[in-house]
């Protein structure tokens, strides 16, 4: 990958703390604006995560961005991104849920093939552990999709004071829980392994960042047959 490249997709983390901090912001002042201004984030956010070169996924990504700019100006731009934090952590939880079926390699399993190369599953403990992250990761994103799924109910039901703390958790839990899950199980990947020689932490993120587009496509292959 050329240093422009990953610069490109480094600026998706960098957009997605801006869609925060917007929603964060609109739910606190309870004025409308910065709402607005979190969809077209939003919509940078993602773009940024596509492969756009791709022309299908090109042509289904304008036609959701026109219909999200339509719904937005037509008055409904709460609405829109209050299921957006529902269906990432949905779509995540599918991710990683569908590699542990018997003839898939599980997601984390691959992460670690790819980004530390095929030897270390070869160290004893890696593949099993990494197969038990997997498993992690999908009861986590399912436990969450629940919480945000009641958090969504609760906008149109609860007390005023309720209706905020339920958006706060749904645009700022949505994301900071997979977050703190991601660093705790780091930390503890490097003192469970602290036998093994690891990489720091800015150079695993280069490495996922930079093999991110292997990891994602290989989520939907199945394992070769013996």
């Amino acid at each position: 990958m050329t240093e422009t490249s990953f610069r490109h997709r480094a600026l998706l983390p960098l957009m997605v703390l801006a869609y925060i901090a917007l929603l964060l912001a609109g739910a606190l002042s309870g004025t409308a604006l910065p709402f607005r201004l979190a969809v077209p984030a939003m919509l940078v956010a993602v773009a940024l995560s596509l492969p756009m070169r791709r022309m299908p996924v090109a042509m289904a990504w304008c036609m959701c961005a026109v219909l999200v700019l339509w719904l937005d100006w037509r008055g409904h731009a709460h609405a829109i991104l209050d299921t957006v934090p529902v269906l990432i952590n949905a779509g995540l939880c599918f991710v990683f849920a569908r590699t542990l079926r018997a003839d898939r390699e599980p997601l984390v399993t691959r992460v670690v093939r790819l980004t530390e190369g095929p030897e270390r599953l070869e160290s004893e403990g890696i593949a099993r552990y990494t197969r038990q992250v997997t498993w992690y990761w999908a009861i986590l994103l399912g436990v969450q999709v629940l919480l945000l799924c009641a958090c969504w109910t609760m906008l149109a039901s609860a007390r005023p004071e309720m209706r905020i703390w339920a958006r706060i958790y749904l645009h700022v839990g949505g994301y900071l829980l997979p977050g703190v899950a991601m660093l705790t199980e780091y930390l503890f990947r490097r003192w469970y392994f602290r036998h093994l020689p690891q990489p720091g932490p800015v150079a695993f993120l280069r490495q996922l960042v930079t093999c991110w587009p292997q990891i994602v496509r290989g989520a939907r292959d199945t394992l070769p047959s013996s």
